[in-house]
């Protein structure tokens, strides 16, 4: 029984978690912002068959663990935290923002970068970035 539990657990954190790969080449350029606006994503509601099944899945995870009464509450636990994720998940979707930026780099090219905003980094043209690419990612962030 722990082994299955063990491996349950560390299935669930694989799943989760973000992968890192040893041996990446990022590629570090700087510009200057020439223009910046935020895109602000509307969508329409809620996705009940999606909390349904966070819920269903949440609850078979649950039922795995505990034991007569135990395994009831580890059940109904595990349901209520699917369906709390899949909620939290879908509202995070409805106010999704991404900052459009055109920069000018160093090299003379202008490129676009359009990239999650969250508010705490606000771009405006005439501001120094640094430019990180990894891979197809691309990030931009204030430079120092």
């Amino acid at each position: 029984m722990m082994k299955k539990t063990t491996l349950l657990a560390l299935s669930l954190l694989t799943l989760t978690s973000q992968a890192s790969f040893a041996g990446t080449k990022t590629l570090v350029e700087y510009g200057t912002v020439q223009q910046s606006k935020i895109i602000t994503h509307t969508q329409q509601g809620y996705h009940p068959l999606r909390t349904l099944a966070a819920g269903a899945v949440g609850g078979v995870v649950g039922h795995q663990f505990g034991s007569g009464h135990g395994k009831t509450a580890m059940t109904a636990a595990g349901t209520v935290a699917g369906v709390a994720a899949s909620r939290h998940h879908q509202t995070e979707q409805l106010n999704a923002q991404e900052v459009d930026l055109f920069i000018k780099t160093q090299s003379g090219q202008t490129i676009e970068v359009i990239q999650s905003y969250n508010g705490s980094v606000t771009f405006t043209p005439g501001d120094k970035v640094r430019i990180l690419t990894t891979g197809s990612n691309t990030t931009v962030d204030k430079s120092v």
